[in-house]
């Protein structure tokens, strides 16, 4: 009798644990199942333009643009945004005003593609003053986008997901100030880091709360140039990484993720899918095809 009363009282300290450990996110490096076509999922496609970010977000019915890589690739993103049938965005989203990730911007809105709004981080006179994001800014007047600057602390939703925005203004660099995104779906979670430099990883390591910087999947900073500081990749502990560049041209990275067993994927060499259900995660990429 004793003997029961103790199995009952485990099973039941068993399912209380089960009950209030967050579901494991798991990660399958394939094409989703037929059945995932019916299921609500969040989806980011990580478009092939070599060295330079250029994402799609969709989630319940919604999209925005990350950035939209260097000049070299318009074309090819407009057809692959055409071709999915896209004239039209919630967000246009930059994360800072280098070539490699504001110009394809630009040119989609001169090829006439929208969004409800155009989101940055630049005051008025950083607006004059960069030619780039400057003729970004004209380029969404002319359409009626309003365009709206954004800061550490802010929060924006497509569909379901919430993204919480990052940025040290502090730090004398573009690349280091430019906005990072810590994107949640249901239980999974994404860390893009746009361009950060070392400074801001230290940074961030030591002032965000560590649930804030803890995530799945990891979009590495600055094309991954440079490996992550060991603190930072540390506090991401991602199951999964995202470089968007040429692996080739990124082997200190390379060795960086295979020293610490974390499976990636290089953009530069053919678009990259990922696709969750705010617990599993699917990736799969289509090599040597934008």
């Amino acid at each position: 009798m004793r003997t029961g009363r103790l199995l009952t009282a485990l099973l039941v300290c068993i399912l209380m644990v089960s009950l209030c450990t967050p579901a494991m996110a798991y990660l399958y490096l394939r094409e989703p199942p037929a059945d995932w076509a019916e299921k609500d999922v969040l989806r980011l496609t990580v478009f092939d333009v070599n060295e330079g970010d250029a994402m799609l977000l969709e989630c319940g019915g919604e999209a925005m643009m990350i950035d939209g890589g260097p000049n070299p690739f318009r074309e090819d993103l407009k057809n692959a945004l055409e071709a999915r049938g896209y004239s039209h965005f919630k967000y246009f989203f930059s994360t800072h005003y280098h070539d490699d990730h504001i110009n394809g911007l630009y040119h989609l809105m001169t090829y006439g593609f929208t969004a409800d709004e155009f989101i940055h981080s630049y005051n008025p006179i950083t607006i004059k003053l960069d030619k780039l994001h400057g003729r970004a800014i004209n380029e969404a007047d002319k359409l009626g986008i309003p365009n709206r600057k954004v800061d550490e602390g802010d929060v924006l939703y497509l569909g379901d997901a919430r993204l919480n925005i990052h940025r040290w203004g502090e730090v004398n660099n573009a690349n280091g100030r430019s906005l990072v995104i810590k994107l949640t779906y249901g239980d999974s979670s994404m860390l893009l880091c746009a361009d950060i430099i070392g400074k801001t990883q230290e940074y961030f390591t030591a002032t965000l709360p560590a649930d804030e910087l803890k995530a799945d999947i990891i979009k590495y900073p600055h094309h991954g140039i440079t490996p992550c500081n060991s603190e930072f990749l540390d506090a991401v502990d991602p199951i999964f990484a995202i470089v968007t560049n040429r692996f080739k041209d990124v082997t200190r990275t390379g060795l960086q993720l295979e020293g610490r067993g974390i499976p990636g994927r290089y953009s530069g060499d053919g678009t990259v899918y990922l696709v969750t259900d705010g617990t599993d995660w699917y990736v799969w990429q289509t090599e040597g095809v934008f």
